[in-house]
């Protein structure tokens, strides 16, 4: 019998499975693939450190794997811990291993978040204004970036949308999310609607594919994952938008740009979530960082607190 991972020893690779199992049923598919991901660099290090069973694991082995992946985790290791007490609590229910880590992960620093950024209303425009609407890949990418910008779905969902999934007489699209594997139905506005019904009476090519986009070249299938990293970098530097590497001006950024909007516009978090297709409330919190004015509210003033020259030194 061989390792359901082949990348690990038999029993690792048979408890990380159970555990991907075991996770499925308490987390959205996107969070199952990043415990899996972190557990196996534990199971890894485990099985490089000759632990061929999870009952042979110490405090000890978890405290050497975590000082091995630091360095690898220069944006903190919120996410490696919140794997590991996961982990260990799946053991331990399941009578595989006795340690407890929670106290010893008590004090794990806490992970540090970056804040990307969105669009400005000016950008948004000078995106869409620099789209040439008159060739069916400008017909495409306009109606990509238009409906990104009008309902907040992510780069994933919009690339594999559905002809199907599209109630023209109710103007509205219903889909499953491709990270949550939850239900999402979204209003269609009038200008994201039209640029869709352009874009496939008019752009895209004769086929057979269900999906709304496609390639402009055979093989007429869908666009693949790196699509909206492509469509931006060409988009981005046609409307004279500075962008660097990493700097966050992502295809992604127009679904922040929306989440950000809804937030300004006086939506709440509820609403808001719900419209972004978050499976907690939390996820939508980001959103308030990027709203500068409705964050200027917050400020209490500083007039009541004199300053004096003994006050600065």
């Amino acid at each position: 019998m061989t390792s359901p991972d082949p990348g690990l020893s038999e029993s690792s690779g048979e408890v990380l499975e159970q555990f991907a199992a075991a996770a499925g049923q308490e987390v959205a598919p996107g969070s199952v693939r990043l415990l899996a991901g972190e557990i196996r660099h534990f199971l890894a290090y485990l099985d490089r450190a000759g632990r061929d069973a999870p009952g042979a694991v110490t405090a000890d082995d978890v405290r050497g794997f975590l000082v091995e992946m630091a360095p690898r985790r220069p944006a903190g290791t919120g996410n490696v811990v919140w794997s590991l007490k996961r982990f260990f609590a799946f053991l331990n229910a399941a009578g595989l291993s006795d340690v407890r880590i929670d106290g010893l992960l008590a004090h794990a620093a806490p992970r540090r978040v970056r804040a990307l950024p969105c669009f400005t209303r000016e950008e948004t425009g000078r995106l869409l204004e620099g789209i040439e609407t008159g060739t069916p890949c400008g017909k495409r990418d306009y109606a990509m970036v238009l409906l990104a910008v009008s309902t907040g779905l992510r780069c994933c969902d919009i690339v594999a949308l559905r002809l199907d999934q599209i109630d023209w007489r109710r103007d509205e699209i219903r889909l499953v999310q491709a990270k949550t594997s939850k239900p999402l139905v979204l209003p269609l506005p009038a200008p994201a609607g039209n640029a869709l019904a352009e874009w496939i009476l008019h752009g895209r090519p004769g086929c057979d594919a269900p999906e709304v986009f496609v390639r402009l070249k055979p093989p007429l299938v869908k666009p693949g994952n790196s699509t909206g990293s492509t469509l931006m970098r060409r988009r981005l530097t046609r409307a004279g938008i500075d962008h660097a590497a990493h700097d966050g001006k992502s295809f992604h950024a127009l679904r922040r740009t929306t989440g950000t909007r809804l937030i300004e516009s006086g939506a709440g978090l509820p609403l808001a979530a719900q419209i972004l297709g978050h499976a907690r409330i939390n996820s939508s919190r980001r959103y308030f960082a990027l709203a500068s004015e409705q964050m200027r509210q917050c400020c209490l003033s500083l007039e009541e607190f004199t300053c004096t020259r003994e006050g600065l030194r």
